[in-house]
């Protein structure tokens, strides 16, 4: 609860001046105004344009619709006042006399200055309400996308290492014929051998073995 609804949540009671006859009636005169006076209808929306990073409340309050009572008196107005050269260096309770007894001169009741700022409360509590909404949304949001992210790296992962994977097995399995290959074109060269040994002399054999080449061209042939 913010300050301003706690001081008017029990009704509010005024400090009140003492006026000539044939001053404003009633309306000025309040010594207590009660809470019901001060109860607000709810924000237009729960939403708000106005961002976040705004200086200037102008543009909260009139998004909510706060406007001016007719007489001008505002607690704007009133803020002005109370700061004023005049006023600004007396005492609290010398300054709210003063300023009640302009009000009270300017046919305007305290209650209306009280209720502008109860409003303007209201929007800004509104306001914060409607950006903290938006913050929550957001970091929904973010932690959703984060999420789905997340799946799409380890799901990529999964996939270039199950790739990586393959390749291996592949590369593997590649190198495994090949030293295959190279174990039966051994035993092929070898049987090529044997087989022309039979026909040549010593290491005269043209067929290959072992890394071994021998020249077609030295080779002799066994006589008869």
């Amino acid at each position: 609860m913010s300050k301003i609804k706690e001081f008017v949540s029990k009704g509010v009671r005024l400090i009140v001046t003492d006026t000539e006859e044939g001053g404003r009636p009633d309306a000025a005169r309040e010594k207590e105004i009660p809470a019901e006076a001060f109860e607000a209808p709810p924000p237009r929306a729960a939403r708000s344009g106005v961002p976040a990073t705004v200086e200037d409340f102008a543009a909260v309050y009139q998004e909510a619709g706060i406007e001016l009572p007719p007489h001008g008196y505002g607690v704007d107005k009133v803020g002005e006042m109370l700061e004023s050269k005049r006023l600004a260096p007396l005492g609290r309770e010398v300054k709210a006399t003063a300023v009640l007894a302009a009000l009270e001169a300017a046919q305007v009741g305290v209650r209306d200055v009280i209720q502008d700022a109860v409003r303007r409360d209201g929007a800004l509590d509104a306001f914060e309400s409607a950006k903290e909404r938006e913050v929550q949304e957001l970091r929904e949001r973010s932690d959703a996308r984060v999420k789905t992210i997340k799946e799409e790296i380890e799901r990529f992962l999964r996939e270039k290492n199950t790739e990586i994977e393959g390749l291996k097995q592949a590369a593997d399995a590649a190198g495994q014929a090949f030293a295959q290959l190279q174990a039966r074109k051994h035993r092929e060269e070898e049987r090529l051998y044997e087989v022309v040994a039979h026909f040549v002399e010593g290491t005269d054999n043209p067929i290959t073995t072992a890394g071994l080449a021998r020249s077609p061209a030295a080779a002799k042939p066994v006589r008869e």
